[in-house]
């Protein structure tokens, strides 16, 4: 076990419940490390800086996500013939139900999650795991061949997995996690192995107008669709046109299986998130009628343009999981017709803010900068021409909060978006939003 996090612990149980044995490896002192009830299936702790130091005397090492394929001692003893595994390739070699899993750069917690409710609305046994929060393994003894999985994978996850799901989802893929990846090719590679590894009878869903989702798509022995978009002109998949929800399986014309009125979340990219819901439902074999209900039963999750309070006729809205300039921006663009005061910025994750600088010209009445990548957000808005008021380098989240309602008449949006990671001043994103929902309620 390299690591031993959430989702190697459960790996754990499931390997002691088998009777197997094996070692843990994980930087972090003795005392940092849960010592679970099964620790007698533990043969060896490697704890501390130098737990990774040799790996060459193991037979499989099962990687958590947070340690790279591409680290060094990763590499030697990959060199020297130990295979190298997680969770994540396990439970796809050893699930006996089919897999829809879903990737891409924003997004997939929210398309898995509608996925769900579609599933949920036709009465299909499904159950969801992954990147969401639930490690699959803890439910792999659960299944049946009966059941259907929804697995939203991170590329940490899908890194080298070296195995795809038969149904795969690929939302679309911009530049993301340059602090984990040694580069953006490398990025994309690794979101590529959800469906690289499909054979002729699985099929991929691609994120139409994208290219780099659409090239990986292209590489995979299954059958091709798209979802998204605003034109039926890309042959099978879903899209919207003229207020309705269109599906097309390889007939002549069109099928409307829902209304766009069915789906309660806001912005273009939540839209194109429901069609690829409902693309990868049909796929599975849910009847057309249960999509409108399952799309309305759903109204989004936590810190995802979420409306957490309104005082003196302001809206304060939650979007704390935008943590790329790609993301921020759609969040900026999902409020037409109303001023915007956008709260942005956090720690680095080597992201280029130019398309968020446009964003704000083009959406934003006024910007207040929080964290380490409030300047880079800064000079990027003033480079794109954005002339609004700016209140920059906030200390504190009630700070920002309180300098957006200055700024804000009634009508007006106070949006946290940041475009950033949030370390540095908060543990997580969650704790980023909370701390916003605090703010606002306090207002």
């Amino acid at each position: 076990m390299l690591g031993f996090g959430v989702e190697n612990q459960a790996l754990g149980a499931w390997l002691a419940s088998r009777g197997c044995s094996f070692s843990v490896c994980d930087h972090r002192s003795e005392s940092c490390v849960t010592d679970p009830a099964w620790d007698g299936s533990v043969t060896q702790w490697r704890l501390g800086e130098a737990a990774l130091a040799d790996l060459t005397d193991f037979d499989v090492l099962f990687r958590s996500p947070g340690i790279s394929a591409r680290q060094t001692e990763l590499n030697a003893a990959v060199a020297a013939g130990v295979r190298l595994s997680s969770g994540t390739e396990l439970f796809l070699q050893c699930c006996p139900a089919p897999v829809i899993a879903v990737t891409g750069t924003k997004g997939k917690g929210t398309t898995a999650s509608l996925l769900m409710s579609i599933l949920d609305a036709a009465g299909v046994a499904a159950r969801i795991g992954g990147n969401i929060g639930i490690p699959p393994v803890t439910f792999l003894d659960e299944l049946s061949a009966h059941d259907l999985v929804v697995l939203e994978l991170s590329s940490f996850q899908l890194q080298d997995l070296g195995a795809s799901p038969q149904g795969a989802v690929l939302l679309p893929v911009a530049t993301d996690h340059l602090d984990y990846h040694e580069s953006r090719s490398e990025y994309v590679a690794a979101k590529g192995e959800i469906c690289r590894h499909q054979r002729s009878d699985d099929w991929v869903l691609a994120a139409a107008g994208c290219a780099t989702a659409e090239s990986l798509a292209a590489r995979s022995a299954g059958r091709n669709l798209t979802f998204g978009g605003r034109s039926p002109d890309r042959g099978d998949g879903c899209w919207i046109e003229d207020g309705q929800v269109w599906w097309r399986d390889g007939e002549p014309e069109a099928e409307a299986v829902a209304s766009l009125s069915d789906v309660r979340l806001r912005g273009d990219h939540n839209h194109d998130n429901a069609c690829a819901a409902v693309a990868a439902s049909l796929l599975a074999g849910v009847p057309a009628e249960a999509v409108p209900k399952g799309l309305q039963a759903f109204r989004g999750l936590p810190h995802r343009l979420e409306q957490v309070g309104s005082g003196d006729g302001v809206l304060y809205v939650n979007d704390s999981l935008a943590t790329t300039p790609e993301s921020a921006a759609a969040g900026l663009q999902a409020w037409p017709g109303q001023r915007v005061i956008l709260i942005a910025g956090g720690s680095s994750k080597g992201a280029d803010f130019e398309p968020l600088g446009i964003a704000i010209v083009a959406a934003a009445a006024a910007v207040v900068t929080i964290g380490q990548e409030g300047p880079a957000i800064a000079r990027a808005a003033r480079a794109a021409g954005f002339t609004g008021p700016m209140d920059e380098d906030c200390a504190t989240m009630a700070r920002a909060v309180a300098a957006a309602a200055a700024r804000a008449v009634p009508g007006d949006v106070v949006l946290l978006s940041p475009a950033c990671a949030s370390f540095g001043m908060f543990a997580s994103y969650a704790d980023r939003g909370e701390a916003f929902r605090r703010a606002a309620l306090n207002r």
